[in-house]
């Protein structure tokens, strides 16, 4: 075992160290360009180097100053990724030369992806994962990380079946081969395909169990210039992306009944169900439209974070805990389903779990600190279900899965028991119903409502 202590480093221009242990470091100093300097480097360079690790038995580390083009793909810091002074060419190094650790300098954030594959499943043999890390700078203000302390063996002496143990959740290689041939020119505000609900007249007397939100016409999205619950103007759409047609959950669509919503914050709204499961079955939605959690910017994750908190203390006060549970799945606009559920029922994952096997279902227990977007690509439809216990639960959509299986599962007799209240067409009340129970919950969540501080 091989200890090794990785700072925030300055060395020379371009080589492979090999340490007195057999470890195998490739390094790449300075930045992509035209001409070779000092602080510069070029493709050719990257060639040679490219060159000198095909006859190694493998590289351990890659340092690189520069950050590699598209290594956030899939993070939250996706979003980001266009302030960033990456290159294609530190991109193509490290898909090629695959090394099983890439540790970065020059941005100086600290950013640690999940282990990436370097083959693809099912069509390639399997091959070690690469970790990429990006460091910060020393004694920052901040106190980022900056230094990197980690144990390994080095690749010439380890066993091949101990090799391709991963240690932990895996993700795809987040580098677009047609990417960094410079063949395609991302664009990171493109949409990706989604499903989007016909609203058509014709389809709406159709099966619409559990869909108590997308299909039809009874909550429009607040328009915040008629004024809210809090008299609080909105923040406008995404700048991501603009919906092709009004979204019903957008809250500057003209089509919305500003009577369910509760909050109002910078980048996120709270508001009632229609045909709820329970009185106060709730909503978490970002104000522009965006799809899903994990296309979500930083921002608005953060502060969807804080409404979670907030509902968590106020359902607590009450005696009942919260289930929060999202179906990216035929759903045009990220909902956050906030499901209240009797303090006193216990083993909610056992009876998930349980249920989610009765219909068919692979449903997956998430390991402790894993994040979403580390299950899952963008694009890729999945339920995701956060316990009161801080269990994460996640199911990828496979052929065939019951598009309301979230809400089925909810009102299942292990849990709310309300079989009769699956379909959310029989759980719509009067509008003068509606505001009261939404100034109801209004009036309770008040003393936990971030937004008014």
């Amino acid at each position: 075992m091989y200890n090794l202590y990785i700072v925030n480093w300055t060395i020379g221009k371009t080589g492979i160290y090999t340490t007195a242990g057999g470890l195998k470091i490739a390094y790449l100093s300075g930045k992509e360009g035209v001409q070779s300097s000092p602080c510069n480097f070029t493709q050719e360079e990257c060639q040679n180097l490219q060159i000198l690790a095909k006859n190694e038995p493998g590289i351990d580390i890659l340092l690189t100053a520069q950050w590699p083009f598209g290594i956030t793909t899939g993070t939250p810091m996706a979003a980001e990724s266009a302030k960033l002074n990456a290159s294609k060419l530190i991109s193509q190094l490290a898909l090629l030369m695959k090394p099983r650790y890439h540790f970065c300098g020059l941005e100086g954030i600290h950013f640690e992806r999940q282990p990436y594959r370097n083959h693809k499943v099912l069509a390639e043999s399997a091959v070690h994962t690469t970790r990429f890390i990006g460091l910060s700078k020393v004694g920052n203000p901040l106190k980022a990380k900056w230094l990197y302390a980690f144990g390994m063996i080095p690749f010439a002496h380890i066993d091949k079946l101990e090799l391709l143990k991963s240690g932990g959740d895996v993700t795809d290689c987040p580098y677009n081969s047609a990417v960094v041939r410079g063949e395609v020119t991302p664009n990171p505000q493109q949409p990706q395909a989604q499903f989007f609900y016909d609203m058509s007249p014709a389809q709406r007397g159709g099966r619409g169990r559990g869909g108590h939100q997308q299909q039809r016409g009874g909550r429009r999205p607040y328009n915040g210039s008629e004024g809210g619950p809090h008299a609080k103007q909105f923040r406008g759409e995404n700048p991501h992306h603009v919906p092709p047609s009004p979204c019903w959950f957008c809250l500057s669509s003209p089509k919305v009944e500003k009577h369910l919503v509760i909050s109002i914050g910078t980048s996120t709204y709270l508001t009632l169900a229609k045909g709820g499961l329970t009185e106060d079955h709730l909503l978490i939605l970002p104000i522009g439209h965006i799809q899903s959690t994990i296309q979500c910017p930083p921002d608005v994750l953060s502060e969807i974070t804080r409404f979670k908190l907030a509902l968590t203390k106020y359902f607590q006060s009450i005696n009942k805990s919260v289930i929060f549970f999202e179906r990216n799945y035929k759903s045009p606009h990220l909902q956050i389903q906030v499901v209240p559920v009797p303090a006193e029922i216990t083993n909610i994952k056992n009876f998930c779990l349980e249920y989610s096997e009765s219909q068919e279902v692979s449903m997956e227990v998430m390991p402790k600190h894993a994040q979403l977007y580390q299950m899952v690509k963008p694009g890729i439809p999945y339920y995701y279900f956060e316990l009161p216990d801080g269990e994460k639960l996640f199911v990828q959509v496979r052929k065939g899965i019951d598009i309301h299986f979230g809400r089925e599962m909810m009102a299942s007799e292990c849990l709310l028991n309300m079989p009769d209240r699956v379909d959310w067409r029989k759980c719509t009340l009067e509008e003068p119903e509606e505001r009261e129970v939404a100034l109801k919950v209004r009036d309770g969540f008040k003393p936990f409502d971030f937004t008014l501080e």
